[in-house]
């Protein structure tokens, strides 16, 4: 996919709505203030707005790119998947910008080690690690760099809609060559072809929420893609930071699929906000910064309050990701 078309707009979204503050927006610590938060996203993309030299431009690709690998990192580590940041980053790289270079590994192979020198170069600890999981944990990155590619390039560069069948290539592309494996279960591994891209048709929860059975996954899928498409198509006000977080959480709701739901979300959090904002958000890189997303999830779930706290969450992490951006381009050293 040409990622270089994946930067932003100098002059804004071309006949795109105006930003507006959405009232849903809730606070869960005692210095929050949404509205306030809003104003500056809002002022930072304006002073971003302006036409930029081609230095500028590169700068913005180049700070796009780096986020991109940073926001897969943190999905992952919230999942406990994929590897360490160096070689998160390695492998975001390679799969990128040299993707006939990305040799299939597996654990048997005679020429392992040789396979995956540059991988260890890249970060060293990985030696000390099981062929299983440097395999599992290779093909778990370099799968989630191919599924946001695949997101980006239909949702963004070529802005088709948000559907079941976008989503479920998305998936398919995502947990390619990657089983379910459940210690705990009768059947430890689930193949990837038995899920990836296929609604699940087994009863699934986290904790004491259950979600939607599997036979009314469909319908609330359609539901869900035929809402998101009417909230964005010729509107011409909306907060883009709340409709990301309103749709990221209705599809972990609904937990479509067997595995992947997580990383998925979070694909299309980021997707909603690089089509309309142009930056795409990190979460999961700290351990403080997951339990606090998790629990954002769980009181969500819980206590069925809907998505305003969510959304207070993108948007302080959308501030900080357009003020980096701003900062980068001119010329100032990022907080």
């Amino acid at each position: 996919m040409p990622f270089d078309n994946l930067t932003l707009d100098p002059n804004g979204p071309k006949d795109g709505p105006s930003f507006v503050y959405d009232d849903v927006y809730r606070t869960y610590k005692d210095d929050q203030n949404p509205e306030a938060l809003f104003g500056k996203a809002l002022r930072y993309l304006s002073s971003l707005r302006v036409n930029h030299t081609s230095e500028q431009r590169e700068i913005i690709r180049a700070e796009i790119m780096e986020s991109l690998f940073h926001t897969i990192y943190g999905s992952n580590r919230i999942e406990q998947a994929g590897l360490g940041w160096d070689a998160t980053r390695y492998l975001c790289c390679k799969t990128l910008h040299e993707p006939d270079s990305i040799l299939e590994v597996n654990e048997d192979d005679s020429d392992f080690d040789g396979k995956v020198q540059d991988l260890y170069a890249a970060d060293p600890t990985l030696r000390g690690k099981s062929r299983s999981h440097v395999v599992r944990g290779r093909r778990e990155v370099i799968q989630h760099v191919k599924a946001f590619q695949h997101m980006l390039d239909r949702f963004c560069v070529h802005k088709e809609d948000l559907t079941e069948d976008l989503i479920k290539k998305t998936h398919e592309i995502l947990c390619k060559g990657v089983s379910i494996i459940d210690p705990g279960a009768e059947y430890p591994d689930v193949p990837y072809e038995k899920y990836a891209g296929q609604y699940r048709d087994v009863p699934v929860g986290a904790g004491n929420t259950m979600f939607v059975m599997p036979q009314y996954v469909p319908a609330k899928m359609a539901e869900m893609c035929a809402n998101l498409k009417k909230d964005i198509n010729g509107k011409e006000i909306l907060d883009p930071f709340s409709l990301a977080a309103k749709y990221s959480l209705r599809f972990v709701e609904i937990h479509p699929f067997q595995d992947g739901n997580g990383r998925m979300c979070r694909i299309i959090l980021n997707a909603i906000l690089f089509r309309h904002v142009g930056i795409l958000i990190s979460i999961g890189e700290t351990q403080d910064e997951i339990n606090e997303y998790i629990n954002i999830k769980r009181r969500a779930s819980r206590d069925m309050e809907g998505h305003g706290e969510y959304a207070t969450f993108v948007l302080k992490k959308s501030v900080r990701s357009i003020q980096k951006l701003k900062q980068k381009v001119n010329g100032k050293k990022a907080a």
